[in-house]
């Protein structure tokens, strides 16, 4: 069965990061007010810290229990909004975040952490103006740059989240969420010697970078080099074991290693660890389809068909747009005679991925089953399209003619 590496990316673990403080308004006895970062009192002064500095007034100019309310509440909506985000009820924190941005449209500390949470929630384009709106407002802010990557990253827009990543390298050198990022997309984009320079300076600012552990043993699976692949991720897991994609990771490891171990017990062995560490993964990630995936490819490595369909079907419940999950269920009813759910998986596979030649070569031989020579010519043909010098082409040729010659047919039949 061919093994899903549709790999997520660490992008979203950068949302943890702890948020700044908001700005709220001090009122004065006059009716007046202003925008603070924090106030304290000492004595008969108050002092004011303001994005260009600190101001003092005198306490009796105040309005402090006024003030003190407001802090409080605006306290409890930022604390609130942050638990929502440590949840995932990013909907949640988006409503709170924009009800501040409400009463004070030029806080661009609230408007920097709702760009964070629409990101979180796929709402790239609203995320994408509040980044653009902190530029307005506050040219010099810091990581709006590393922000506008991330999203650019995860809509699959690599050259234009490279950018921005490196622009914001431009500006601080030392941003390791900016090195991870350029590393990320090096990495996708299967260009790992650059990717790897950039991971070893993040981790080499950041020595307990999780993340960057975890993408770096990544691109030494890709490489092959699974030692070493296997060192980075374990170190991954020693600095952050709640890190869910370190685990994935590791279970593909494991997973490659088993398939190229001839000794059966070791096999098992590595199957074994394997499936431990996708369930790991699935564990602490519950919208993780890539993990199930391929943990239904485990589970049917290890002879486990019955849940291999499970995690297929959870994978697809998750993303029902995942053509490989679709292609290795559909393999598994091939195999069970369960034709018609077969090439209905197929079928989805195809809708998906179109150039996927498995799921025709699938496709053509549940028709080919259930005596439709018809259907079976054009799956066969439509894998000859797209994969004329594949490996089993030879055999699909042969096919192709077989079901030709038993259905009386003398061309591919189009469509009806």
């Amino acid at each position: 069965m061919r093994r899903p590496l549709r790999i997520t990316f660490l992008v979203a673990a950068a949302l943890a990061l702890a948020a700044p403080a908001s700005a709220y308004q001090v009122f004065f006895k006059n009716g007046s007010t202003m925008e603070v970062q924090g106030h304290r009192v000492s004595g008969d002064k108050v002092y004011l810290k303001l994005k260009s500095g600190e101001a003092v007034f005198e306490r009796e100019q105040l309005d402090l229990e006024k003030t003190q309310q407001n802090f409080r509440a605006n306290r409890q909506v930022m604390d609130k909004a942050g638990r929502m985000m440590e949840k995932g009820d990013y909907p949640g924190a988006v409503r709170l975040f924009k009800s501040l941005v409400e009463m004070d449209p030029d806080d661009v500390e609230v408007r920097y952490l709702l760009g964070r949470a629409l990101t979180a929630a796929k709402r790239f384009d609203e995320a994408v103006y509040e980044y653009r709106r902190i530029q307005e407002l506050d040219p010099s802010y810091p990581q709006v740059k590393t922000r506008l990557g991330d999203i650019y990253y995860r809509q699959g827009s690599l050259n234009e989240a490279i950018d921005q990543y490196l622009l914001a390298l431009d500006e601080d050198p030392k941003d390791k969420e900016a090195h991870l990022g350029v590393g990320m997309s090096y990495a996708k984009q299967d260009m790992y010697e650059g990717a790897t320079t950039e991971l070893r300076k993040a981790i080499e600012l950041r020595p307990d970078y999780a993340e960057a552990y975890a993408m770096l043993g990544y691109v030494y699976y890709k490489k092959s080099s699974f030692d070493e692949s296997l060192e980075m991720l374990n170190k991954a897991i020693e600095t952050d074991s709640s890190l869910p994609e370190a685990h994935y990771y590791m279970g593909l490891v494991y997973g490659v290693i088993g398939v190229e171990t001839r000794d059966s017990k070791k096999r098992r062995d590595y199957f074994d660890k394997s499936i431990e560490a996708f369930r790991r993964a699935v564990t602490l990630r519950k919208d993780f389809p890539e993990a199930h995936a391929d943990l239904g490819v485990a589970f049917y490595s290890r002879g486990s068909v019955a849940r291999a369909v499970e995690e297929f079907k959870t994978a697809i419940s998750q993303k029902p747009d995942m053509a490989v999950a679709h292609n290795n269920l559909a393999g598994i009813y091939l195999r069970q005679g369960l034709y018609d759910e077969a090439v209905s998986e197929a079928k989805r596979a195809v809708a998906a991925e179109p150039n996927l030649v498995e799921a025709y070569l699938i496709m053509g031989n549940a028709y080919a089953n259930m005596k439709k020579y018809r259907e079976a010519a054009r799956a066969y043909d439509r894998y000859l399209y797209y994969a004329p010098e594949g490996d089993m082409s030879d055999e699909v040729r042969e096919r192709l003619d077989r079901v030709l010659s038993q259905g009386g047919l003398k061309e591919i039949p189009e469509p009806r």
